[in-house]
């Protein structure tokens, strides 16, 4: 474990449940010193892209249609009756830009080049790197979003301060990310705190090219918020997990056996119910910067 300062109130992260997991004792803030290795990823890093699409095509669109409406709803129409500007940081598949575009002008960032390359495909041009590097100096758009992003960036109070600068005033910032606070997180902590680890290991997706360094909650999201100039506006929750798909999500991991996989997938399945009435382990915080509030 790395000597890091919490991200939240600067006092100094601790060891967790695991050698790479940090907490704050302070503010209760989640994080890790796992590090990101998306550009560059060797072949026998890489996830099963074709398991991986399959796995979160449904459940992704769905969600991603939810907040594209809500989006809308917040920014509302110019009355110029031109288009907001939205960029999408880690777009991805273009999935969430798809959703995006009949209300608004679109651009999105993906840093890895083979997923970059698939989305221009189905979207258009896709600015190849990584936020803020990729844009100019004085491009502002009136909407940034980060949709299972924010929580793989290890700065994130550098992130959230460049998001500042290419917002327009009043601008939006979304962040849709896991909370650590959900049920399923809770559930996967407490098996590693009894010895079990692997669930707890794959919500942080340990081994992963681009694994989690950070879990938050709304308490969390709304001082981080706060210190870079964002008041938080409102918060929503959406669903996980979704049967169709279930079992590649699993899999999409190449170290996940089969059986493994089968059984994870059947028993997640039956608990969807009860999942669906528990606190949710995806939030999406609606952020808006301070300059131009009405």
């Amino acid at each position: 474990m790395t000597s890091a300062q919490c991200p939240v109130c600067q006092e100094m992260l601790v060891q967790g449940i695991r050698p790479w997991h940090l907490i704050c004792q302070s503010c209760n803030y989640e994080g890790s010193d796992l590090e990101p290795h998306i550009a560059g990823t060797p072949d026998d890093l890489r996830l099963d892209e074709k398991s991986r699409e399959n796995a979160l095509v449904t459940l992704r669109k769905r969600n991603f249609q939810r907040i594209a409406t809500e989006i809308s709803r917040l920014v509302g129409k110019r009355n110029d009756d031109s288009r907001p500007r939205l960029l999408d940081v880690g777009c991805a598949h273009g999935w969430f830009l798809q959703a995006c575009q009949r209300d608004f002008d679109i651009t999105g960032i993906e840093p890895d080049d083979l997923i970059a390359r698939a989305a221009s495909e189905r979207i258009g041009p896709i600015r190849h790197g990584f936020f803020p590097d990729v844009l100019l100096p004085e491009e502002k758009f009136d909407v940034i979003t980060f949709n299972d992003v924010l929580e793989h960036i290890p700065d994130v109070e550098s992130v959230l301060q460049s998001c500042n600068r290419h917002l327009s005033s009043g601008g939006w910032l979304l962040v849709n990310a896991p909370n650590r606070l959900g049920t399923i997180y809770r559930i996967a902590k407490l098996f590693a705190r009894v010895g079990r680890p692997s669930s707890f290991d794959r919500m942080w997706q340990l081994g992963f090219p681009s694994p989690h360094v950070h879990y938050f909650d709304t308490n969390v999201m709304r001082k981080l918020g706060a210190a870079a100039n964002f008041e938080l506006v409102e918060s929503s929750s959406l669903p996980s997990v979704v049967a169709h798909g279930l079992y590649s999500r699993v899999r999409y991991s190449r170290k996940v056996s089969h059986l493994k996989a089968l059984s994870t997938a059947a028993i997640i399945t039956l608990a969807i119910p009860l999942l669906s009435i528990s606190p949710p382990d995806i939030t999406i915080w609606y952020l808006r910067k301070r300059d131009g509030l009405r």
